[in-house]
């Protein structure tokens, strides 16, 4: 039978069976820890309080009936009351009760079936926000291990903040930064928006705690929100839920880091317990202690081993000497090679730096500059004097070719009136007025008779 281990029969016992209260408390056992937390509809039937102030009642349908207990504590908390035929939705644990061989459900929650539409609606976010991964265990980040500080967004007043600021006092020294919100009501999701979004931009924080206490479906509807769910998903640090009791499971908690069952037990997952971490550090010290005196007795066998194979100290001490010189002058040998083989390099790279530096660069163009300068002058100089001197000669050449210079010698030059130049007397007639120009000045003239060569006679003649 699985959940029930075999017991040996008891003394006496010839049939190896177990009692009726063993088996009951192994089926206990079984089914409790396999029917937690457990959500059931149906019709309230035979509801009785009772002196103690529990309530006892039933929940059928048509082919079956579950018994089922409400605790007074659970009781005074949901503050709910149910009368028979109620339509109700519950939340709790099956339990075995052994005095009567009977299972039952503990209930730590109910709900009426006016919030069927509710529940839809809230399942359908669910299931939309589920496809989107908000609730991919992936994205979630593990919390820090040593918070410098905690941001707590809850109530001002109330069991909740006071929960968990005692449980962290408690335990670490952690700064706490309180931003109080509304947690219920119209308009508590914006003001834990608004919280969440402050306290995720305020440098310290490393990790902040979202809840409240327990209550009924409607005062915990603000951490169902879709906007609360999608700032939770977005803050920059891990995010603890810590909303209702254990049996309030929220869409908060599945879109935060880590989910915890009441306000205190966020205030321990949140931080470390001093006295756990004293004696961690004990046990640390105690382990490192022990390691260290192990590697001592075995260095101290080592030495010990060692010094029993150990005949001729002085002997063996001026062998490792001998191999040790040995050592040292092959060491000096490559090393002085090494150092030979560098210099000579450093001295190649440095003669090839000094000609690359800009400096030898630049004085080699300065050579090269003043040299061509120099050549270049040179040839102006020589082009100057070649030109002036072809200057004088074609001067000298034209002031003997210049009219100007024939007419210092006592020649002239004879003009007609309208300035063309008389070459030949035949062409000029008697009484012509013209103009003889002089080496100095001008003379008007009127042709009385025209003279001609003798050898030019005839020629003029017979063109006359």
């Amino acid at each position: 039978m699985r959940g029930m281990q075999r017991r040996q029969p008891a003394q006496g016992n010839r049939y190896g069976s177990v009692s009726v209260s063993e088996l009951t408390l192994a089926l206990k056992g079984f089914v409790e820890e396999g029917f937690r937390r457990i959500v059931v509809h149906g019709e309230a039937i035979s509801v009785k309080a009772v002196q103690s102030g529990h309530l006892y009642f039933s929940l059928k349908d048509p082919r079956a009936v579950l018994p089922c207990v409400i605790w007074k504590s659970t009781l005074d908390r949901i503050g709910v009351t149910i009368a028979d035929g109620a339509q109700v939705v519950v939340y709790g644990d099956i339990q075995i009760y052994p005095p009567q061989g009977r299972y039952q459900l503990i209930v730590r929650r109910i709900i009426d079936t006016g919030h069927g539409e509710l529940l839809m609606r809230l399942e359908a976010l669910k299931r939309r926000l589920a496809a989107e991964g908000l609730f991919d265990p992936k994205r979630k980040r593990p919390l820090p291990r040593f918070p410098r500080r905690v941001g707590i967004i809850t109530a001002e007043t109330g069991a909740a903040v006071r929960d968990i600021l005692t449980t962290i006092r408690r335990r670490y020294p952690a700064d706490v930064l309180l931003c109080p919100v509304r947690v219920q009501g119209e308009h508590a999701s914006r003001e834990i928006v608004g919280a969440l979004e402050r306290l995720s931009h305020v440098d310290g924080v490393d990790v902040i705690i979202v809840g409240r206490g327990g209550g009924s479906l409607e005062d915990l509807w603000a951490f169902n929100d879709e906007r609360v769910v999608r700032t939770i998903a977005a803050t920059r640090v891990p995010v603890i839920s810590a909303v209702g009791h254990e049996i309030d499971m929220l869409l908060s908690d599945l879109v935060a880091d880590v989910r915890a069952p009441t306000p205190t037990a966020a205030g321990e997952l949140v931080v470390p317990d001093r006295g756990e971490l004293s004696a961690l550090v004990d046990r640390l010290g105690q382990a490192s202690a022990r390691a260290m005196h192990g590697r001592i007795d075995y260095g101290r066998r080592r030495l010990l081993n060692a010094l029993s194979r150990l005949r001729d100290p002085a002997r063996l001490v001026a062998e490792r000497q001998q191999a040790l010189d040995e050592r040292f002058f092959r060491l000096r040998t490559v090393m002085d090679h090494r150092v030979g083989f560098a210099r000579r390099r450093l001295n190649l790279l440095e003669g090839r730096l000094r000609n690359l530096h800009p400096r030898e660069s630049m004085r080699a163009s300065r050579g090269r500059l003043e040299a061509l300068e120099a050549r270049l002058r040179a040839a102006i100089q020589r082009r100057l004097t070649a030109h002036r001197q072809a200057v004088e000669r074609s001067n000298r050449t034209l002031q003997v070719l210049s009219p100007r210079h024939s007419l210092e010698r006592g020649y002239a030059i004879v003009r007609t009136k309208d300035g063309a130049v008389l070459r030949d007397a035949g062409t000029a007639t008697s009484g012509q007025g013209l103009t003889v120009v002089l080496h100095r000045g001008a003379l008007g003239v009127t042709v009385e008779h025209v003279e001609l060569d003798d050898a030019e006679a005839p020629s003029t003649r017979k063109k006359g």
